[in-house]
């Protein structure tokens, strides 16, 4: 009985929380918990959203697959498959962990405005040029700083190793994870293809006061393989339980995905994969991803808990605090993946 009333007390929390994120200014969110889909304010149960960074943890998946099958190692110098990168002492590990020092491209791109890149095509080779025209970070392996340069990087060691497009070896992932909701999308795609909400976007994400704008459509090439794809929460969580159990990669190789280095004092990055502490013990591993008009976070324990949500608002967009709406997001993940007693 006791344990039956604390899952329903679970249950009930859950909803109760993002009620609450509807409540204080974000249109709308979905998420997914250990089996269960909720949907609040303007998104449908399980619509498709734009995931953002948490393409870069498919994007490691399928590095680390062809680690697998010796056509990459990881501690050998990125410049053997990416010969832009001049740098012989930046490895593939350290592209796949935000070590390398790399700068990224985001800003030089003019990515905060949407209007300068909803119907702009960027060519990955693009971004590349732009962050290898600044000054690098630090030296390599020196520490950990994000930045999605690495994963265009990644992106095209995947190209140049296979020969073929890097949504091919996405696909392959997506197929391998028994996604149904899942893709990359194609050159030039704008629409969302299936069932989803409308996103709003402050069409400068710099300015607070900026105007508030529909940015469902939306050319993601300046995202690339650093954060175009498309998915649901459900995929998001089951992929996140997939990976953890063994399905996408062997052993060796998720053991590599999750030696981490220290990111703050809750939080480690591994490959494409980030853990942080629960309020109960123990970590859950996952990725979060912000993109014009959405923010999502995903992930899963060891034990095979699993959660993902999204909003169809980036934090702050309709005068919101952003601090406190993230947190508000982590707790429902929290929540979601800590077991109550």
């Amino acid at each position: 009985m006791i344990a039956v009333a604390a899952l329903t007390a679970l249950t009930l929390l859950v909803p109760q929380q993002l009620d609450q994120i509807v409540k204080d200014g974000t249109p709308g969110v979905e998420a997914h918990v250990n089996g269960h889909n909720h949907a609040r304010g303007n998104a449908p149960v399980n619509g498709q959203v734009r995931i953002g960074s948490i393409t870069k943890s498919f994007v490691a998946v399928a590095t680390l697959q062809l680690v697998a099958g010796n056509g990459v190692e990881l501690d050998k110098p990125v410049n053997r498959y990416v010969p832009h990168i001049k740098d012989s002492r930046i490895t593939v590990r350290q592209v796949l962990q935000h070590t390398s020092g790399l700068p990224d491209y985001v800003m030089q791109v003019g990515v905060p405005k949407i209007a300068d890149v909803r119907d702009r095509y960027f060519a990955p080779h693009d971004l590349l040029d732009v962050a290898l025209s600044q000054t690098v970070r630090f030296q390599p392996g020196e520490r950990y700083e994000y930045s999605n340069t690495n994963y265009v990087v990644a992106g095209l060691l995947i190209q140049k190793v296979t020969g073929r497009p890097v949504g091919e070896a996405i696909q392959k992932v997506i197929t391998k994870a028994g996604l149904r909701d899942t893709y990359w999308p194609d050159q030039g795609e704008q629409r969302i293809r299936g069932r989803h909400a409308q996103a709003y976007a402050l069409s400068d994400l710099l300015d607070p006061k900026s105007k508030v704008v529909n940015a469902t459509e939306l050319d993601t090439s300046a995202a690339w393989a650093s954060g175009a794809m498309v998915s649901t929460p459900a995929d998001v969580a089951k992929f996140y339980k997939t990976l953890l159990q063994g399905g996408l990669l062997a052993k060796p190789q998720l053991d590599e995905m999750r030696r981490t280095v220290a990111v703050d004092e809750k939080s480690a990055y591994g490959l494409g994969l980030e853990s942080t502490k629960l309020s109960c013990g123990g970590v859950w591993w996952g990725h979060g991803g912000s993109i014009h008009g959405w923010a999502s976070l995903g992930g899963a324990t060891d034990g095979g808990r699993n959660a993902a949500i999204t909003l169809t608002a980036l934090p702050g967009t309709f005068g919101d605090d952003p601090a406190k709406k993230f947190q508000q997001v982590f707790d429902v993940m929290d929540t979601a993946l800590c077991k109550k007693k």
